[in-house]
């Protein structure tokens, strides 16, 4: 399915984005080829579901425009999302090393553009050890970032955890500012079940570090108005 006016990836576009993601990059042109030829375009909508928890696993796909979370439910129905998977990443890897139900469910988060292979196309990438010992690092890579987020949620009081995740995303220097800013989810509820918290609590939080001029700017953009003061939070014993 495409939206009105998607323009469809050619060939050649499609090996150039494998060859730049996490899980193909250097992978030889054959299977960069194969890989190419057998994948499926599709777009998701703002909050739609790429997947289900529990459902098969039929798919891997790569991200090529917007962005997927994954989000698990408690018994009492708080959303808790557990990754975040963008442009040049691949998502619905654990399709490729078991043979149980999604650990999780995803959604979009805005407009989604990705590209999808089918497990029947698997065996070729089995065959190839390149492919074998990256899948493997990249597992190794999301399970130490799993570790994290378990300790961070778990161990850590909201301010820290708002301070570490803030530091972990900085991005580029404000110029306006001279001042290093965040690029955060688009919607304060995403960032709350990112943080194993509420909308309430997290808006007051973030209204206290306005008021005391620690951050400025909105979710689209924040300004780190005090890296130091940030850090000391972040790392405060609880």
């Amino acid at each position: 399915m495409h939206s009105k006016g998607t323009v469809m990836l050619d060939l050649p576009l499609r090996q150039t984005l494998l060859a730049r993601s996490d899980l193909f990059r250097g992978m030889p042109e054959h299977l960069l080829r194969y890989v190419a030829t057998h994948m499926v375009e599709r777009t998701l909508d703002d909050r739609e579901l790429l997947y289900f928890k529990d459902d098969s696993l039929e798919f891997i796909a790569l991200v090529v425009e917007g962005r997927i979370y994954s989000m698990v439910h408690g018994p009492d129905g708080r959303e808790q999302i557990i990754g975040s998977t963008g442009a040049g990443q691949v998502v619905g890897e654990t399709a490729l090393i078991k043979d149980h139900g999604r650990e999780s469910s995803t959604f979009a988060s805005g407009p989604t553009r990705l590209l999808q292979l089918g497990s029947r196309h698997f065996g070729v990438l089995f065959e190839e050890p390149v492919f074998l010992r990256r899948l493997l690092m990249l597992m190794m890579l999301r399970l130490l970032h799993a570790i994290e987020l378990l300790e961070l949620v778990c161990l850590h009081r909201l301010e820290s955890r708002l301070a570490r995740f803030l530091l972990a995303n900085l991005g580029e220097i404000d110029l306006a500012l001279a001042m290093p800013s965040v690029s955060l989810p688009a919607s304060q509820g995403v960032l709350a079940s990112m943080l194993n918290t509420s909308r309430p609590k997290l808006n007051v939080q973030l209204q206290l570090w306005r008021r005391s001029g620690l951050i400025s700017g909105n979710l689209e953009r924040m300004v780190i108005n005090d890296l130091e003061h940030l850090r000391r939070k972040a790392f405060a014993l609880n």
